[in-house]
Formats: C-alpha cells, sequence, structure tokens
C-alpha cells in the first residue's frame, strides 16, 4: 500500500497539473482568439495586462508550487515511471517552455506601444509563436496529469 505522503503528493500534482493544463488549454482554445478578434491595439493590451496580473494571481503559486510537489511524488513513488514521467514533463512545461519560451515572448509584449505603428507586426508575430508554446505545453501538463494519475 503506497504510503500517505507519496498518495497526498500525487494527488495534490494531478490538481495542480490539472488546474495548469487547462488554464493553457482554455487560453489556447478561445482566450487568444477572442483577444486576437479585438485587433492588435486591444489586443496587445490586454495580454499587457493579463501577463501583469497573473503573475499576482493564485495561479503562480500552483504553477511554481507543483514543481516540487511532483517531483516529491516522483521520489517517494518507488522509481514508478509514470510519476517519474509526470514530474518530468511538467517540469519541461512550467519551467523550460515557460520560462524559456512564454515569459521572454510576454516580457517583449510588454515593450510594445498598443497603438505604434509597428503593433500590428509584433501582436501577430507573437499571437503566433506564443501559441505554439503555449500548445506544447498543455500538452506536456495533459500529460504529466496523466502520469501522475497512473502512479496513483
Amino acid at each position: 500500500m503506497m504510503a500517505l505522503l507519496e498518495q497526498a503528493l500525487l494527488l495534490t500534482a494531478i490538481l495542480g497539473s490539472g488546474v495548469v493544463a487547462g488554464l493553457c488549454f482554455t487560453f489556447g482554445s478561445f482566450v487568444m482568439h477572442a483577444l486576437d478578434d479585438l485587433g492588435p491595439p486591444a489586443a496587445i493590451r490586454a495580454m499587457q495586462s493579463i501577463n501583469a496580473r497573473i503573475l499576482k494571481s493564485l495561479a503562480m503559486p500552483l504553477w511554481l508550487g507543483t514543481v516540487p510537489v511532483g517531483i516529491g511524488a516522483a521520489l517517494l513513488s518507488g522509481g514508478s515511471p509514470f510519476a517519474i514521467l509526470g514530474a518530468a514533463l511538467y517540469t519541461a512545461g512550467a519551467l523550460l517552455v515557460t520560462g524559456l519560451g512564454n515569459v521572454p515572448l510576454n516580457e517583449s509584449l510588454d515593450t510594445v506601444h498598443a497603438e505604434s505603428a509597428e503593433a500590428d507586426a509584433r501582436w501577430r508575430e507573437y499571437l503566433v509563436r506564443w501559441g505554439r508554446l503555449n500548445t506544447l505545453r498543455t500538452i506536456l501538463f495533459m500529460l504529466a496529469t496523466l502520469g501522475f494519475g497512473l502512479a496513483l
């Protein structure tokens, strides 16, 4: 029988990775399209606001906190390949894809004046590149959730 701490960590990792996967899925499936429908100036201002707000939201402790929780679950799992895979996939999405991909794009978008001559081109480039990275991390988070679930 699994130790209580291992079960608690796996359940927490399932919930954390599942919620973060849902957040990213929401953005990819309709939020970014809705922003784009507004046109580049409004979309840029809205995304700049979202990027500032998310850093101060409950999403951040959940996003980052699921990394050590998942790693802890994998360490306590006795070598469960599913738990190890879940932790690796979640960490890759949360830290590598987001930290090296989406965050730099967000920071670059923050420098764009929404009414500038370059706004349209910058938004189009951002929308495509950010969207591809978001799709990748959404898949990683979904697979991580599956891995943690199978480990449980």
